[in-house]
């Protein structure tokens, strides 16, 4: 068997914020959950914080960086292309290449690159939304690189002695200050606790929560300015996309949640001797800086030392992957970020499953959707497929064209990638071809099931990569099917009906009364009815624009009158022998005339 290193670096070839846990010490030592379901860490010691950038600072940043790739936009369009040459020396160059050289989707990957954290998070979690941005820029926000400079030592040791009262080197017995992973958001150290224990800390940027809160703002009102001013753009949902980030953000900056993950995830797999879930340590946790357990292991993919265990590729997919559907399946809790990176094997062959940052969870009627969704493509059952894509937006039925449309759309797609052979079938061609289907049709999925099908296309490359005869559709399906079971057991049904029942017997119980009360209203002339007209908004808009234009028409005509009275009547002062009053009244009233001229142009109704 392999040896392992003295100090492992799997995790730096992770581009995410990096691991981190210790083995359980006991069970009272993972802490407990508040009522609000939250672990209490201890209060920080409050001392001078590292000082952030003011909003117009931050406005100033974010515009020069809008301004230097979107430039080439500008001068590339009429009119502005008919004058100005298209020549490098008139935009900036970036890499060492003009941003002609780039496609917009490119240039908006880079912007969020050089805009950093916030931008970087909130394009990864737009990613997640298919059904709203374009295949092609989904590709673009996949390949972002995470470039953020290291924290200084001085900074990770004033963050420490901030929460904690001491420097890390009078807590514990060993810490490293060269980083293991760097990245946006935090930075991931080694260390070693009093009694020899290893760890690792996840420690939170300084001076990073002040920016996002910023950056937050700015989001909301640029997403208020694409929707007012860039119609455009309104299918996209501005405003809608920076609320999801909004709350999935938040969660991120408060590393209460994580370890609050990590104790639910390892309630649910408590007893299964197939995997290990990371501890962590709550006296050494805060808001801004979480210590867990530091993992001795292998990743899923490294077969040739996964090999020196006894463990083959085939064996590691279906061990693996099968804990992964029990997440989804039975337990509604699944880690949403299955990449290899993040998923270990140990000496001992269990299973270790890392960073908690990104959880999803789905509902009992959703798993049952997707169940049906699964099912539908395993049984090549297009008409069953369309109906559990509707059902997951919620979209009662299609007009009658896009319908038709849809059962060819799905019948194509189900040719296609069951003739293929399994080696040949890439998970993200199958995501890429699902996510043409959610934008082409507007089908609106829930973000915790889009963050699913994600999830899943992901651990389908994993299993490909252990085997490439691996079939997730195939694999599946025993926990899909268990879950239906489950679902229409005679006792579940029996419980449903019973329930069922007493809504019925309520309902007919509170009938009458309902009945009499409707009746009292009748007789009393006290029964109003609501009504709604639809599709008379333009009508109204129409309304209100041409009355204002009249009252200022009349305003304008009256100034014109007045003024031509005062220069009649000679009203002094004079300027050039005309009355001063008169002569500035003709200036106004023309001044508003041309601007009711222009307006009317304009709107193209003159």
């Amino acid at each position: 068997m392999t040896s392992l290193p003295d100090r492992p670096n799997d995790l730096t070839e992770r581009q995410d914020d990096g691991q981190i846990n210790r083995p359980p010490p006991s069970e009272e030592g993972d802490g407990r959950l508040d009522e609000a379901g939250i672990l209490p860490f201890p209060e920080p010691i409050k001392v001078k914080e590292h000082k952030s950038p003011s909003l117009i600072s931050r406005y100033e940043k974010v515009i020069s960086v809008l301004i230097k790739y979107g430039f080439a936009d500008i001068i590339a369009h009429p009119p502005f292309s008919r004058f100005i040459p298209r020549s490098d020396r008139w935009v900036p160059h970036v890499h060492g290449k003009s941003v002609f050289a780039y496609t917009r989707y490119e240039r908006m990957r880079m912007v969020c690159e050089e805009l950093g954290t916030t931008y970087i998070k909130f394009a990864q979690i737009a990613s997640n939304r298919p059904d709203l941005l374009p295949e092609e820029l989904l590709v673009e926000l996949e390949n972002f690189q995470d470039n953020a400079p290291m924290v200084e030592a001085a900074s990770i040791r004033q963050i420490f002695i901030g929460e904690f009262g001491k420097p890390p080197e009078e807590l514990f017995q060993e810490f490293d200050y060269s980083p293991i992973a760097s990245a946006s958001m935090a930075q991931v150290h080694y260390g070693k606790l009093v009694d020899g224990q290893e760890v690792v800390f996840k420690i939170q940027r300084p001076g990073i929560k002040e920016i996002i809160e910023l950056d937050i703002q700015i989001l909301r009102q640029l997403a208020g300015l694409l929707e007012s001013y860039f119609p455009q753009y309104n299918s996209f949902q501005p405003q809608e996309l920076v609320t999801m980030f909004e709350d999935s953000i938040r969660k991120e900056l408060h590393f209460r949640h994580e370890a609050s993950n990590l104790v639910r995830f390892r309630t649910n797999f408590k007893g299964n001797p197939d995997i290990h879930v990371p501890s962590f340590y709550p006296e050494f946790s805060t808001d801004r800086i979480i210590c867990l357990e530091f993992i001795r292991g292998y990743k899923i993919t490294d077969l040739p030392a996964l090999n020196a265990l006894d463990m083959t590729g085939p064996e590691l997919a279906l061990k693996g992957i099968s804990l992964y559907f029990e997440q989804v399946f039975d337990h509604g809790f699944f880690h949403a970020d299955p990449h290899p990176g993040n998923i270990f094997i140990l000496p001992d062959k269990r299973v270790c499953f890392v960073d908690y940052g990104m959880m999803g969870v789905v509902l009992e009627n959703d798993k049952v959707l997707m169940a049906n969704l699964l099912l539908s493509i395993a049984d090549r059952d297009i008409i069953g497929l369309k109906r559990a894509l509707l059902k997951f937006g919620k979209i009662e039925k299609l007009p009658e064209d896009k319908d038709k449309e849809l059962e060819y759309d799905l019948s194509e797609f189900l040719t296609e990638y069951t003739t293929m052979t399994l080696e040949d079938i890439e998970g993200t061609e199958v995501m890429a071809a699902v996510n043409r289907l959610f934008f082409n049709y507007k089908i609106r999925i829930p973000p915790n099931m889009l963050l699913l099908i994600k999830a899943l296309v992901i651990i389908e490359g994993v299993g490909l990569k252990l085997d490439p005869y691996y079939n997730i559709i195939e694999n599946i399906t025993p926990f899909v099917r268990r879950l239906l079971a489950r679902k229409y057991h005679p006792a579940k049904l029996g419980r449903q009906a019973v329930r069922a029942a007493g809504d019925a017997v309520r309902l007919l119980t509170a009938l009458p009364e309902d009945f009499m009360e409707v009746m009292r209203k009748v007789r009393q002339g006290r029964l109003h009815i609501e009504f709604e007209h639809t599709g008379l908004d333009p009508f109204y808009r129409e309304m209100d624009q041409v009355s204002n234009r009249l009252a200022f028409s009349i305003l304008v005509a009256a100034l014109i009158l007045g003024s031509a009275l005062l220069v009649i009547a000679h009203i002094p002062p004079y300027i050039y022998g005309i009355s001063a009053l008169g002569f500035v009244g003709f200036v106004i009233s023309g001044l508003l005339a041309l601007r009711l001229i222009w307006s009317i142009l304009k709107h193209g109704n003159f």
